[in-house]
């Protein structure tokens, strides 16, 4: 009777040991219930396939001689259950369908010496059998691939989860991290240094240094596969947006037995804000012992002023108010009584004492200014161009200081236009209504102006381009400006001149 093959899946390849092994045990003991001298046993890989899976035992050398004749007998039984009688070579043999719940599974192969040796209907019976013990053994070893299937999905799962925690964790640093071979190739990269160079870390490995972040052979890592240990350099970036970055580069080997580098980590740091606190560190050491030498100035000095303020005051006592240049004789006194007061004040920068505010006029303030420096202006062919506002209100603060800055700023111009020009002074009165109003005092200059690079650190103290300069003026004067809660700024073009823009509150 023919049967229908159904669908059977073929056994996977790990389960072929175990099955083989049993498949084995169960051919010789059907050989031996049958009483032949050789058995094939074949199994059924697919269904409607031939049976290909095929142990021997008995007859070694006459089953070696004859296996290719095995493949044509096997066709005999495809679809049937009923034994076969054949032969194999020059010996009988019957092929004998096995089957389990009517699905065929396989057949069998068993070769005797005499044909009388056999039995149909006993040899169906042991078939029978044989096929319950090998679908039996089938089912084991299907249990156990999937065993191991689910096993290796858990393993790989765990490997997943490590390496996605692995990615995270690399990830969320904020240094570039990159992994290169020796050619250069870029083997792995995080997220910090792939978006430096506007790329997907994915997109980024695979790809050769050169390609994506810089010169290989300059490059850290380069160096470290040169010479086989660590090194460290540091390199000016700009920033996706624009702004300036200082980067510091470092390479790690990653050795092989030989203690060679196999492969070499460098990693990028971004070293800008680190490297500013230890210039601003060490700026505020020299002021402090600028401070300390200031006011041990203040106190050699202060004692000759003395002397010399008491002279004038005897000789204006002895002046009648009619007498020639009288009047230079009460601003010499007036400008000696506002170096001791400066001098005072250097010996605030190592100890700071409060100042008291008080209502001023801006306009007579900027006028006394131009007086003072109303000589150094005509040594130097500078003309002065005023334009301050009329109706200026008073504005309250510490006089002196604000003078300061205002002499400093006109001084500086100055100095800018060696060969002459325009000297501009404007006051403005800005805000009102629900603006707080301001007064801005803009000193500008047809001088030599300012470079771009020098003009960022303009206001940083003991920064100047002067060859005689200490670089404290105006660091002081934005210091001054911004105790009073106003703001001191710079606009400048080189070889067209320069303008500072203060800007107070009428009420400090």
């Amino acid at each position: 009777m023919n049967q229908r093959l159904t669908p059977q899946a073929a056994i996977p390849i790990p389960a072929t040991a175990s099955l083989y092994a049993s498949a084995e045990q169960i051919a010789e003991r059907l050989m031996r219930a049958l009483g032949g001298q050789l058995c094939f046993l074949s199994l059924v890989g697919n269904a409607g396939e031939i049976p290909r899976f095929t142990v021997s035992v008995g007859q070694a050398e006459y089953a070696a001689t004859h296996a290719k004749e095995l493949s044509p007998l096997l066709r005999k039984v495809r679809g049937r259950t009923q034994p076969v009688q054949t032969a194999l070579g020059n010996q009988p043999a019957l092929v004998l369908p096995l089957l389990a719940a009517d699905r065929p599974i396989g057949a069998a192969v068993v070769v005797f010496t005499n044909p009388a040796q056999w039995d149909l209907d006993q040899a169906q019976a042991i078939a029978e059998l044989a096929a319950g013990a090998l679908e039996a053994a089938r089912q084991i070893a299907v249990v156990q691939v999937q065993a191991e299937e689910v096993a290796e999905r858990a393993r790989l799962r765990e490997i997943q989860l490590s390496r996605n925690l692995l990615r995270g964790v690399i990830d969320s640093i904020p240094m570039g991290l990159a992994l290169m071979d020796a050619d250069g190739t870029v083997l792995a990269a995080n997220r910090a240094l792939s978006d430096r160079f506007g790329l997907d870390p994915a997109a980024l490995v695979g790809l050769h240094y050169s390609a994506a972040i810089g010169v290989w052979t300059a490059s850290p890592a380069g160096q470290t596969f040169d010479y086989g240990v660590a090194t460290k350099l540091r390199q000016s970036l700009l920033n996706p947006d624009g702004g300036p970055t200082l980067m510091e580069i470092s390479s790690f080997p990653l050795l092989d037995p030989d203690d060679r580098p196999r492969q070499v980590v460098e990693v990028w740091e971004d070293i800008t804000e680190r490297v500013s606190l230890q210039t601003q560190l060490v700026r505020a050491e020299k002021l402090a012992a600028i401070g300390q030498l200031a006011a041990s100035i203040a106190h050699e000095v202060g004692n000759p002023l003395q002397a010399i303020q008491g002279f004038l005051q005897l000789f204006l006592e002895q002046c009648e108010q009619g007498t020639p240049n009288r009047n230079f004789l009460e601003l010499a006194e007036g400008e000696i009584e506002r170096i001791v007061r400066v001098i005072a004040r250097l010996r605030d920068l190592y100890r700071p004492r409060a100042d008291v505010a008080a209502a001023i006029d801006m306009n007579e303030l900027v006028d006394n200014v131009l007086l003072l420096t109303s000589k150094q202006m005509e040594r130097h062919q500078v003309l002065v161009r005023r334009r301050l506002a009329a109706d200026l209100p008073p504005m309250t603060c510490v006089a002196d200081q604000i003078k300061q800055v205002l002499l400093n700023l006109v001084l500086n111009a100055i100095e800018a236009m060696k060969d002459g020009g325009v000297l501009s002074v404007t006051t403005v009165l800005q805000g009102g209504e629900n603006q707080p109003r301001m007064i801005d005092v803009l000193v500008g200059d047809t001088g030599v102006g300012i470079a771009p690079e020098p003009l960022q650190r303009i206001f940083d103290g003991l920064h100047t381009t002067k060859e005689l300069g200490m670089g404290l003026g105006l660091y002081t004067s934005k210091a001054i400006v911004e105790r009073h809660m106003g703001r001191l700024r710079v606009e400048s073009t080189v070889g067209e001149g320069t303008t500072f823009t203060i800007s107070l509150p009428l009420e400090s």
